[in-house]
């Protein structure tokens, strides 16, 4: 060892010793570069293509050994993960006893676990008892149960299912279920796998004579292809005729593929209803039931697969400016786009129920393509995640996380209980999603935007008495910015329910509207027992205030506005611009063919040419609950909000007649085609440059070379013109803060536990001797440092005191 520790400090040993070294670690370093440098230059070149790896999906995914690959980690997923076993299969889910009721007592909704985490649907139409009893002796005179398939991913584990449910649910009858249609709402394997067995099954595949896919879709053995707007046709035999009771509406979803359909199934209102029906069925109220494949689950979307290239620098706040382009049918946005299109066309106005605050989200119920819920909500409480997805929980109100919090424990429950027993999480209901999907929550969010800008715009320019003002609350939106609409069950029953047993579980919406846990705050609580021991309030004004306790989480904490006399900063502009093509258009195609082939509006190259429905706008805003006091479609003409947007289109109409939509356009919304198209239509250039004063963007010399020269001229004609326009009207200065207010002595969540004294002789012994006092501006200011060349300040300076009487 004393022989090694003289040669390692021996320098004439180790200086040259540590010279070769360090040349042969230089030479691997270098050999190493040199092998770097072709991966690196494979790299920069194919970084385009790889940022583009959806396209993989979209143009790879459809060959048979994708499809193979896919299924064979699906069922060897399966196996692993699930533990259910019904005879040769394995389901993640128990949920045989489970059905949803449409119509009570003749259409149910029966939910088919599949694969390893799908789930896919079986639609049910009972003939009605009455008919069966006059004679109907004969098995085969008696009409069938009726049944249509929504998404089989494996034929087998659908077959074994609907024949264990014909025993289950509808053994007494003696029939059995005939499957007319299949329902495919986009194009994947684990989606559509099972089609072709199922239509070449000997039994099932007898009646099976329609298979529904996008038109643009290639669903294998499609033969219906659906667009936006279209209506399946239902099956009809020996007088069971689902077409009386039920329709089924497809309405296009251009994001997780191009061609994806989310079916809504409708159960007829009471003006589509016989007499005779009526009395037979007792219904009340139109619900709707949205499959919405892998479009949305409960608690998040599905991956933007065929949506648009979606770049880092789309989503970067920072440099974003009134001038800066964005792509409407590009990632979130597209999710966004889509699910407000959900919103609106899940239940017409007609038949909102005009009861209580839920402006119809209440009656529509949502039946996603896969068990997500439980790692959906999981990832909302991850820090990155809640800010991608607009989540800071400190700008809701404390019934949003509660709720989020509440649904995740619930989750939980129901997915970590034994294999052989875990229940499903869905269907949820537009109600609920409403708070706990992040989507949203900043279409919300988005809405929020646009109003305060709506407001900040009418009360500039001398616009004050143009309305007639009826709601002195409504102009409050952009401070509480209400995120959520209460939870209490309604009290009225919208429909009726046919009783459960221990092996026939019925639910309706009523059922899946009501909240497993609730939230209050817990003063609240003891103040109403303190009252109740000392005889203050009787027991019925105790259970009305017991009932409206969990209300006050729906108020805000802190409330916020934009700075007085200012005008929205560059990056509140381009938030509000967003919000208006998300809110005010329908969702585009992705190519021109898509959008002919599939019922839908074709895409823009210029988002200023982007065209805005007024009426779909409002009532997006009204089914996201931003309009206070109205709780059906026909108070919205007296609401204050509603007319600025209507004078705004006005002004846009009026004051700028050169920049009128042509009625002609192939962008119209086909929802308003029938109607005044030119009154209800403008394009966001349009309204970007009444509402903020900015001219349309000026087409760039690279667009002067490459695009049409009828669309190159129209460009510069209408910026060259409202360049002209904008420069005429006067802005005041633009500001992106806000003011903020934080009452403590009203904060629920800090007066109680701080020792913010309450000015009460009951809760302030010492104040029993002395004058109580009301502070005037709601809260002190946090003390700050004075330094030495400011004056002292008085004391009390900024508040006015004033005595109270006992």
């Amino acid at each position: 060892m004393s022989t090694l520790r003289e040669w390692r400090h021996s320098p004439c040993l180790m200086a040259p010793t540590s010279a070769i070294m360090l040349l042969i670690i230089l030479i691997f370093s270098l050999v190493t570069l040199l092998l770097q440098i072709p991966g690196i230059v494979i790299g920069i070149l194919l970084g385009p293509f790889m940022s583009r790896g959806n396209w993989l999906v979209e143009f790879l995914y459809p060959w048979g050994l994708a499809r193979w690959g896919h299924l064979k980690l699906l069922q060897w997923g399966s196996k692993t993960k699930n533990g259910v076993t019904m005879g040769d299969q394995m389901l993640h889910s128990r949920c045989i006893e489970q059905r949803t009721e449409v119509v009570q007592g003749r259409v149910y909704i029966h939910p088919l676990p599949q694969l390893m985490d799908n789930i896919g649907y079986l639609i049910t139409c009972v003939p009605l008892t009455k008919g069966m009893r006059k004679g109907r002796s004969a098995s085969k005179d008696k009409p069938p149960i009726l049944g249509i398939l929504v998404d089989v991913g494996n034929a087998g584990e659908v077959i074994e299912q609907v024949e264990m449910i014909r025993d289950v649910h509808y053994g007494h009858f003696s029939l059995d279920i005939e499957i007319h249609a299949i329902l495919s709402t986009h194009k994947h394997h684990d989606h559509t796998a099972g089609n072709k067995a199922l239509v070449r099954h000997e039994l099932f595949g007898k009646a099976l004579k329609q298979v529904c896919g996008g038109a643009i879709e290639r669903v294998p053995q499609s033969n219906t292809f659906v667009s936006d707007g279209y209506f399946i046709s239902l099956p009809c035999v020996k007088g069971n005729d689902m077409n009386a009771l039920v329709s089924i509406e497809c309405i296009a979803a251009p994001c997780h593929t191009r061609g994806s359909i989310v079916y809504n199934l409708r159960n007829k209102s009471y003006s589509d209803l016989t007499d005779d029906m009526f009395n037979e069925l007792g219904q009340e109220g139109v619900f709707s039931y949205l499959f919405t494949g892998d479009t949305m689950f409960s608690g998040g979307g599905g991956v933007p697969f065929e949506a648009d290239i979606e770049f880092p620098s789309d989503y970067r706040m920072e440099k974003k400016t009134s001038k800066s382009s964005f792509k409407p049918n590009a990632g979130v946005l597209s999710i966004e786009r889509v699910f407000a299109e959900l919103l609106r066309r899940g239940i017409s106005d007609r038949d909102v129920v005009p009861h209580g605050k839920f402006c119809g989200v209440q009656q529509m119920m949502l039946l996603p393509g896969h068990e997500y819920t439980l790692d959906l909500l999981q990832r909302q409480f991850q820090t990155e995640s809640a800010n991608m997805n607009n989540s800071g929980w400190n700008k809701h109100h404390p019934a949003v996380f509660f709720e989020l919090a509440s649904q995740y424990f619930l989750a939980g429950h129901r997915r970590t209980l034994p294999k052989s027993t875990r229940l499903l999480t869905v269907p949820t209901t537009m109600q609920r999603e409403l708070k706990i999907n992040p989507y949203y929550r900043s279409l919300k969010k988005r809405g929020g935007h646009f109003l305060t800008s709506l407001i900040t715009w009418y009360h500039h320019g001398n616009r004050n008495g143009k309305i007639s003002s009826t709601d002195k609350t409504s102009e409050s939106v952009y401070l509480t910015m209400p995120l959520s609409q209460s939870t209490d069950i309604l009290q009225a029953k919208y429909s009726l329910k046919s009783p459960s047993s221990e092996t026939v579980w019925n639910s309706n919406h009523e059922d899946l509207n009501r909240s497993v846990f609730t939230t209050i705050y817990s003063q609240d609580l003891e103040n109403i027992i303190n009252d109740l021991k000392t005889g203050k309030i009787e027991s019925t004004s105790a259970a009305y205030k017991l009932s409206k306790l969990s209300e006050k989480l729906e108020e805000p904490t802190v409330q916020r506005r934009p700075v007085p006399n200012t005008f929205p900063s560059e990056k509140k502009m381009y938030l509000g611009l967003v919000a208006l093509a998300v809110l005010g258009s329908r969702p585009s195609a992705m190519t021109k063919r898509d959008s002919e082939e599939m019922n839908m509006a074709n895409p823009v190259t210029n988002t200023d040419f982007l065209l805005i429905s007024k009426s779909r706008l409002i009532s997006t805003l009204f089914r996201l609950g931003l309009f206070l006091n109205c709780s059906h479609p026909s108070e919205l003409r007296n609401n204050d909000l509603v007319q600025m947007i209507d004078l705004l289109w006005e002004e846009a109409r009026e004051g700028f007649e050169e920049l009128r939509l042509d009625t002609n356009t192939e962008n119209s919304d086909l929802e308003v085609q029938n109607n005044d198209v030119d009154n209800d239509l403008l394009e966001l250039g349009a309204l970007k440059l009444i509402l903020y004063a900015v001219p349309y963007n000026t087409p760039s010399w690279f667009s002067k070379f490459c695009m049409p020269c009828g669309t190159t001229s129209t460009a510069s004609s209408r910026a060259k013109l409202s360049h002209e326009k904008a420069k005429n009207m006067k802005v005041k200065k633009r500001s992106g803060g806000e003011l903020v207010k934080h009452d403590i002595a009203r904060c629920p969540m800090c007066s109680y536990v701080l020792g913010y004294p309450n000015h009460t002789p009951e809760e302030c012994p010492r104040a029993r001797n002395s004058p109580r006092v009301q502070v005037t501006n709601n809260s002190p200011s946090p003390p700050r440092m004075r330094s030495r060349s400011s004056p002292p300040r008085r004391r009390n300076e900024g508040f006015e005191i004033r005595p109270l009487s006992r």
